[in-house]
């Protein structure tokens, strides 16, 4: 069987949980990162949020260690998405820009994203280059459950199909694949808890073997400043057993209520 068809047939195997606090929706979609696409909506809709937080980790790995500003804009209809996510350090020492394109049906989205992390010391960065041994893209696809209601849980399947994920001995994809599952816990109408667990099944960009690479417990607490606008803090405190790290993170939203 084939990494691919590995990867397809584990998007199948999700085993629903019991659950039955409610969670409020919007802060649920509160400081995700690009592989968590925001749910698309039927009707015409226009986002633009920005997030500041003291490091970025992302899928158990730590991308960059400096402050930074994470600015997303988000168009959805009739069910469809296209949308841009952004990470830029204070220090200049890290930078990626993401363009991802999603369909949602139900409490399913299913997603296609290109990371780029361009140089921003560099005058060139090569956004044009298509060639797989040199590029600095990477086309990630994911399948994700988004919970409900009577259902908080989330649930993620993604693989890494082409670009910056080879592997040095032959020069051939990893097909580097992630699976989260995660439980959002909705305390009040201000704040809710969230757990996470994600692990990859083979060697790939995660891990050189099937490993645990990320365990995250966080807190969002939201202070609303008026009708129209709400601000998010939010700390996470992640642990990758494969790595031995702990990070934590800390960061707040600006964004549209």
């Amino acid at each position: 069987m084939t990494r691919v068809a590995l990867a397809l047939l584990l998007s199948t195997l999700w085993l629903p949980l019991a659950a039955t606090v409610p969670v409020d929706k919007d802060l649920a979609s509160v400081s995700v990162p690009a592989d968590h696409i925001p749910h698309a909506t039927d009707s015409l809709s226009v986002d633009l949020s920005a997030t500041i937080q003291a490091r970025h980790v992302w899928r158990g790995s730590l991308t960059c260690d400096a402050w930074n500003m994470q600015p997303s804009f988000n168009v959805s209809k009739r069910n469809f998405l296209v949308g841009a996510w952004a990470a830029y350090t204070v220090d200049n020492s890290y930078a990626e820009v993401d363009i991802y394109a999603s369909y949602s049906l139900g409490s399913f989205t299913f997603s296609v994203l290109d990371y780029f992390c361009p140089n921003e010391t560099l005058r060139f960065n090569r956004f044009f280059d298509l060639d797989q041994s040199t590029t600095q893209h990477t086309l990630d696809a994911t399948l994700s459950f988004d919970g409900t209601e009577k259902l908080p849980i989330t649930l993620m399947v993604s693989t890494l199909l082409w670009g910056d994920d080879l592997n040095p001995n032959n020069g051939r994809n990893y097909y580097s694949t992630y699976i989260e599952a995660g439980y959002i816990w909705g305390r009040t109408a201000y704040q809710h808890f969230d757990f996470s667990v994600g692990l990859t099944p083979y060697r790939g960009y995660y891990a050189n073997t099937f490993s645990v690479v990320s365990v995250g417990a966080g807190v969002t607490q939201t202070i609303k400043i008026s009708e129209s606008f709400s601000l998010p803090i939010f700390g996470k405190l992640i642990l990758n057993p494969y790595a031995e790290n702990l990070f934590f993170v800390f960061g707040l939203t600006l964004q549209r209520s």
